[in-house]
């Protein structure tokens, strides 16, 4: 039997006796013993004397599977440093690493280890702000909670070079760990995906990938698959290996298994530049395929932000729950349109559609100013799609003609929708931006850089698109056709900028 999975076996006794919901309150999920062995599998490094840093410990699960793996490389001294501030199950992580240390033992391996029962951010403050030198580890391998905290929390202050908007435990573990990882060093994390792309990550993705060389990605193709019955987590999770390097590497491994024992089931190796863009956002990309990379490299040669070709994509302004004062489900009194995601219908909004607690009419007072918006042609998408729909991208084009009676509209927060900065959207604007966010190619696109089913403007704001005259022409051809299909819309696309592409290369 592993390391791993003898130590996993001794955490079961712990696992059974508190309540998940016990450990979600700490954000503490625990790393199964097969992906404990694959993270460990991934390491590199094979040096006679090691030092190791486990924050977030828990039983000791990680720390188990690294150093076995160490052990059988034929380290000759390992230090090992963990943190875990959870008191309840210290005695159990000392336990566990009392076993380890006479296992390396008995292997001829002498095995040093320090247990850290305070806060894994506060206790290292001075080497995140560089009064201290600290860089001391040659691995540091981790699953870091997966806690949401406050702005104004001890972390949040300490990293707050790095926060914005809502903070999480997980990236700040991330970002520490590379702080106090050595030069030349390797860091293996097991996190959910949503750091990959949005807002609220985007300074933590310009400190990390501009410290760190990805070397490898892990994919679950299932929520599931993370933590089976005793730990599921409701996020899609990868595993990443890095190494604390500025060589600029030329290709990143992506491996995908169906289940936490880490079969692969998919390899593939994709060029760093595909997976990574150079740029203010530095999305992080997870292609598994040639077709995959394909798609990447047709949409990333467009040239345009919608901010840049002077659109932008908002948030729908009501949220239903906050204004269930002024929202109405008849035209009785003086009213505006709400529109929501179920006023969809082939590509256009209809209006009005009766769906029981989705009034359809939005009060028409002072009181809701903050509230309208003016009627005019919108590109309006849904925020929110579930896993099992085809697409994941799903517009509706709104015309300023459809509500005729009315001189004002409002939008439920369940949608986002572009507008122009200034002037009025054409028709053929309309149908340009409309076959392109149609299109196979940017739904898949879109699925490549986020795992989640929502769709946010931050991320659309940011992503290539076409310039001016392309979208216009685009959208002149997507006006001829009686069925706007995705396939449609691919074959518009191709039409424009595969010839391009070719005439280009000629």
């Amino acid at each position: 039997m592993s390391l791993a999975r003898a130590i996993y076996d001794n955490t079961l006794t712990y696992l059974n006796r508190v309540s998940r919901i016990e450990r979600k309150k700490i954000g503490q999920f625990f790393t199964p013993a097969a992906i404990a062995e694959y993270m460990s599998s991934l390491s590199r490094n094979s040096g006679d004397v090691i030092s190791i840093l486990d924050p977030g410990a828990g039983s000791g699960i990680l720390s188990a599977a690294i150093i076995g793996v160490l052990i059988e490389k034929g380290a000759k001294k390992i230090y090992l440093d963990v943190y875990e501030n959870n008191p309840d199950i210290l005695f159990l992580l000392r336990e566990n690493l009392h076993i380890v240390q006479q296992i390396a033992q008995n292997s001829g391996v002498e095995m040093y280890f320090n247990v850290f029962e305070g806060n894994f951010i506060t206790e290292n403050q001075f080497a995140w702000t560089g009064l201290i030198l600290n860089q001391k580890y040659d691995i540091v391998i981790a699953n870091p909670p997966y806690k949401k905290i406050g702005k104004d929390d001890v972390e949040a202050n300490i990293m707050q070079d790095i926060v914005y908007g809502q903070p999480n435990l997980y990236f700040l573990f991330m970002a520490m760990g590379t702080q106090l990882l050595k030069r030349g060093g390797e860091c293996i994390y097991i996190v959910p995906r949503s750091f990959s792309s949005g807002l609220y990550f985007t300074a933590f993705r310009n400190y990390f990938l501009n410290r760190v060389q990805i070397t490898n990605l892990h994919l679950f193709t299932s929520r599931e698959a993370v933590g089976g019955s005793k730990d599921s987590v409701l996020q899609e999770t990868v595993i990443l290996r890095a190494i604390k390097e500025n060589v600029h590497l030329p290709i990143i491994e992506i491996t995908e298994s169906t289940d936490d024992d880490c079969y692969i089931a998919n390899r593939y190796s994709v060029a760093y530049d595909t997976c990574i863009k150079d740029d203010d956002n530095s999305f992080l990309f997870f292609p598994t395929s040639k077709e995959d990379a394909q798609v990447l490299d047709f949409v990333n040669q467009w040239p345009a932000s919608l901010p840049e070709l002077g659109y932008r994509m908002k948030t729908g302004i009501v949220v239903d729950f906050r204004e269930t004062t002024w929202m109405r489900t008849d035209c009785n009194e003086a009213v505006i349109p709400l529109l929501w995601a179920h006023n969809f219908h082939e590509n256009r909004v209809r209006f009005p559609v009766e769906v029981s607690g989705k009034p359809q009419y939005l009060l028409n007072t002072r009181e809701t100013n903050r509230l309208k918006m003016k009627k005019g042609n919108y590109l309006l998408l849904k925020r929110f799609t579930s896993k099992e729909e085809r697409k994941r991208i799903q517009c509706a084009l709104l015309f300023e003609e459809d509500f005729p009676t009315y001189d004002m509209i409002s939008t439920e927060n369940h949608l986002n929708y572009i507008t122009k900065l200034n002037g009025r959207m054409s028709r053929e604007e309309m149908f340009g931006l409309f076959a392109v966010l149609n299109s196979s190619y940017m739904d898949r696109y879109f699925r490549i850089l986020n795992g989640s089913t929502q769709v946010n403007a931050n991320e659309i704001n940011a992503i290539p698109f076409p310039e001016s005259n392309d979208l216009v022409q685009i959208g002149r051809a997507a006006m001829h056709i009686t069925s706007l299909t995705d396939t449609g819309c691919d074959d518009i696309l191709e039409t424009r900028f595969l010839s391009k592409i070719s005439r280009q290369a000629m």
